[in-house]
């Protein structure tokens, strides 16, 4: 038997696993978003499906009233180290004009907005960390203690959220539109989903995991099927795993394993999978691209190597699962931040290898892209190895975890592996 990514990919999605394609089964169709969960903060008793809480929309509600304090411990581990962020000017009323006192610059207008600078390298040389994520706007993002952010499902929603309406999958329930047209408020999803997609909007990444086997089973009518069609895993072996990002959001990722038997049993959760985090194998992540411009001289998948900013229980205040590795996205988004849109892109957030080649980016077609990445977009991947458990035998479900820092999202999404001793 061999192994199955089940990944549900599609062009236009904001952060994809990429070690397998995906069978085009549950594939959404020109769909432009992902799965993953809306509306979540660390700690908080559960998600909302709700544009709460996040720094393009500083007016909107919280995602609940009582989040827990940030766990992460140095500025080295968060991924917008150095941005300005616009915004209109009633928008930020409430917002202390002086963010950060020493070493920051302070809030002034500018062209009739507000402008401040709200981490910046120096930050733990100017105050401590702690002390900066007093009145940092994404603090309770979930990416600011790993893993604590509740998920509505292991593999996602379709769409973030399943709301009444089609049109909510743009901006959110209640007002979330009008907010969006009025420009008070920001946008989940590009647009309504369309009206014949195979699997629909609103539906669980569980589900769709569901939906494949099952057709497995159908189509075999009784003959012996295998539950996957790609490579096999090795138990106790090191393997490969990667995942791109349309829309860069920052944060970090971690990987995890739940026996498939528990999908048929309704015990596919997000303990199961907590309760199987895989290693990261060394301190080297890399970056793979093809670079298909009609400039370029070669086709040829290209890699290179870069430091990885791991992030467990020994240098932060606690991630889950306790004794997990989580990986900070090695990708720099651009310095110059406005809301998901940089007006220009000429440095990084943070300097790595990666912005030292020249790759540097926020993802999709904009123009918060350095000039190498952009020419690599539909092309790359970060990839990562981890170990294989020893002691595994069989098919289980691989899940794919991000922790965004930017937004209050977590995107995950399932694919099925086999494990051989």
């Amino acid at each position: 038997m061999k192994l199955t990514a089940l990944f549900i990919t599609y062009a236009s999605a904001h952060g994809t696993m990429k070690a397998q394609p995906g069978p085009a089964s549950i594939t959404p169709e020109a769909f432009g978003v992902h799965y993953y969960t809306q509306g979540t903060w660390i700690g908080c008793a559960k998600p909302t499906g709700k544009n709460c809480g996040g720094v393009k929309v500083p007016s909107a509600a919280p995602c609940c009233e009582d989040p827990m304090q940030p766990t992460l411990t140095s500025v080295d581990q968060v991924s917008y180290q150095n941005f300005t962020l616009f915004a209109g000017a009633s928008a930020y009323a409430s917002v202390p004009k002086t963010l950060y006192a020493e070493g920051f610059e302070t809030i002034k207008p500018v062209n009739g907005k507000l402008r401040g600078a709200l981490r910046s390298k120096n930050a733990e040389s100017a105050k401590s960390f702690a002390q900066v994520l007093e009145t940092d706007p994404f603090k309770y993002n979930p990416w600011f203690a790993p893993g604590h952010a509740p998920i509505a499902s292991p593999c996602g929603i379709l769409g973030g959220w399943r709301y009444s309406s089609a049109r909510d999958y743009i901006a959110g329930p209640g007002d979330g539109y009008e907010k969006l047209l009025n420009h008070t408020g920001g946008a989940l999803n590009p647009a309504k989903p369309p009206a014949n997609m195979s699997i629909p909007a609103g539906t669980k990444g569980t589900d769709a995991l569901m939906y494949d086997q099952n057709m497995r089973m159908q189509k075999a009518q009784g003959q012996p099927y295998r539950t996957n069609d790609n490579a096999n895993w090795k138990a106790g072996g090191i393997q490969e795993v990667s995942y791109s990002l349309k829309a860069n959001h920052g944060g970090g990722v971690n990987y995890r394993l739940c026996k498939l038997d528990n999908l048929f049993t309704d015990s596919l959760t997000e303990d199961c999978f907590q309760s199987m985090p895989l290693d990261f194998v060394g301190d080297t992540s890399w970056f793979d691209y093809k670079n298909t411009s009609d400039n370029s001289n070669s086709s040829a998948k290209q890699r290179i190597p870069f430091t990885a900013v791991r992030v467990n229980d020994a240098n932060t205040n606690g991630v889950l699962p306790k004794g997990s590795t989580w990986t900070k996205v090695g990708l720099p988004a651009c310095a110059g931040f406005r809301g998901g849109h940089c007006p220009r892109c000429d440095a990084p957030q943070f300097e790595n290898e990666l912005s030292k080649a020249g790759f540097w980016g926020y993802g999709g077609h904009g123009k918060g892209n350095s000039p190498a990445f952009k020419e690599v977009l539909e092309n790359y991947e970060i990839v990562d190895n981890v170990r294989v458990p020893e002691g595994l035998d069989g098919d289980y479900v691989l899940s794919w975890r991000w922790d965004s820092e930017q937004t209050a999202q977590v995107w995950t999404q399932c694919s099925v592996v086999t494990i051989e001793p």
